[in-house]
């Protein structure tokens, strides 16, 4: 999953169409985690494939805010 892809949807208008092989697997796989709400479109005879982004899940907005936060420290992280 990329989160960089990610954050680049939150960014972005909805219904946002895309058409991009690539950008439509990174979709596919976030959609499969359950971070984004999106529709594969069953492409015209001979024609592209397409799919929508819809929006953002609960989880999905949850990873990106963790995705921003720094790593702890290590003593932190530890417990005793």
């Amino acid at each position: 999953m990329s989160i960089e892809f990610l954050r680049t949807l939150a960014k972005c208008r909805v219904p946002l169409t895309l058409t991009d092989p690539q950008d439509i697997n990174n979709l596919l796989v976030l959609r499969a985690a359950g971070l984004v709400v999106a529709l594969t479109l069953k492409p015209e005879a001979g024609g592209p494939r397409v799919a929508r982004f819809l929006a953002l899940t609960p989880d999905g907005r949850s990873a990106l805010w963790f995705a921003g936060k720094p790593p702890p420290h290590e003593a932190e992280a530890t417990v005793l």
